[in-house]
């Protein structure tokens, strides 16, 4: 499947920006040395407040989010909407927080993160002119990006010690009986598709209306109906690059990995017939399920097993940090045209295929 293309300095901040969402396990910052000062730190207006006499401005703020614009793009998208980046605020503020109650040994497994992430950093600059422009542009130097990092490092570290305590609780009758409720997410399935895009992967821009996009997918149907060539079809209609060279082929993935119509149909479709056509987010998908499997619980992989233990503990993960977070007694304001609700949500640029997420792609 379509992976998102990301340029290696993005995907280096992965090493320490897992997620920047309240809903991951938090990354966050380290313990300030006495007589320093974090980027942006006490510049512009005063946007939040929290316990202590705690204060965050607008300039610290808007070093940190130089910082996800810069290593990653796509959940930066979200800091342009008044009520996500109110989140990224609370946020911020938590990883602080966070990263101050980390131990030495904390700091030492922090510190290896924070090394490699300069390293990598540093080379890239070497290579990706992009990426230079991109700090010059804002005006924030690699030193202040590793001192964002080290924030997001640090409580990282901290997050992951009560992460653990979470997963070693984790029984494992209670792994079995999460699988069961979702054992078809497991089944092994070999589909063909086509898709008919309503955009543009790469641009996001619109290509179909819904309205065209599954005209042209009935289209496609009847002419596999009456035996057209997967193959041939797929080359000419389908627009996921994923697949369209080889027949629209997925061959045994699990079930999982599809976003949840598609996922859906890859279950329930009868084997060897060409379904009606399938919506997702990407459009509209001409579906034929080759074969299906069901995987046995005592034949899941580690991976898989350690996936449902963090289905298990995320709600529990997530309900510590937001009583973390309310002993913070964070109040933030942002402007008034910052703080209205959006009237709809973001939609990213999606890769032209069914995967769940791009790290699902083989």
């Amino acid at each position: 499947m379509l992976h998102l293309n990301r340029r290696p300095y993005r995907r280096l901040a992965m090493i320490v920006m897992a997620t920047v969402l309240l809903a991951a396990l938090l990354a966050g910052c380290g313990k300030k040395e006495k007589g320093t000062s974090l980027p942006g730190e006490g510049e512009g207006t005063v946007i939040a407040t929290y316990k202590d006499g705690g204060k965050l401005t607008e300039g610290e703020f808007n070093k940190y989010a130089d910082f996800v614009a810069i290593t990653d793009p796509q959940t930066a998208m979200y800091l342009s909407i008044p009520q996500f980046k109110e989140q990224f605020v609370q946020q911020y503020i938590s990883q602080k927080a966070f990263a101050a109650q980390a131990t030495d040994a904390q700091l030492k497994e922090s510190k290896a993160q924070i090394d490699t992430f300069k390293s990598q950093l540093e080379d890239a600059l070497k290579t990706q002119e992009d990426l230079k422009k991109q700090l010059d542009e804002k005006k924030i130097t690699v030193d202040e990006l590793v001192q964002i990092a080290k924030i997001v490092s640090d409580a990282s570290a901290v997050m992951k010690t009560k992460q653990d305590e979470f997963i070693k609780a984790v029984k494992d009758e209670e792994i079995k009986a999460e699988f069961d409720k979702t054992s078809a997410d497991y089944n092994i399935v070999t589909v063909r598709h086509i898709l008919i895009a309503t955009s543009d992967p790469a641009t996001g821009e619109a290509k179909h209306t819904d309205e065209e996009a599954l005209k042209i997918a009935k289209e496609v149907k009847d002419k596999l109906d009456k035996g057209g060539d997967w193959t041939a079809l797929a080359k000419e209609y389908s627009d996921d690059t994923g697949s369209k060279e080889t027949g629209g082929l997925y061959e045994k993935k699990q079930a999982k990995e599809w976003v949840a119509e598609f996922k859906d149909a890859a279950n329930k479709q009868e084997i060897g017939k060409i379904g009606d056509p399938v919506k997702t987010d990407y459009g509209y998908h001409v579906m034929k399920v080759e074969s299906r499997e069901p995987t046995a619980y005592d034949k899941l992989s580690q991976t898989d097993k350690d996936a449902i233990v963090q289905t298990l503990i995320s709600p529990k993960m997530s309900d510590f940090i937001q009583k973390e977070q309310e002993k913070l007694e964070i109040k933030v304001t942002l402007p008034a045209e910052e703080t209205a609700s959006p009237s709809a949500s973001p939609s990213a640029s999606a890769p032209a295929s069914p995967s769940a997420s791009p790290s699902a792609a083989k």
